[in-house]
């Protein structure tokens, strides 16, 4: 599985699981969701930002080289 894949799933699995959480704790008014919505989206696009992808593998380089 590429980094690209992997991040993007772990983004939305956190999403997911962060909503998931405030509907089983009850939240039901509007500034609460809006706290909900801010922490499902903003730490995912804090760490996109600072996560860095593997160096290239030698058998990835000779794979790119031979095309």
């Amino acid at each position: 599985m590429s980094s690209e894949n992997y991040k993007t799933q772990l983004f939305v699995a956190w999403a997911v699981v962060v909503c998931l959480v405030a509907l089983a704790i009850g939240t039901n008014s509007v500034t609460s969701w809006m706290v909900v919505a801010s922490l499902a989206v903003v730490p995912p696009l804090v760490a996109r930002i600072f996560w860095r992808a593997p160096a290239q593998t030698i058998s990835e380089s000779i794979r790119d080289a031979r095309r």
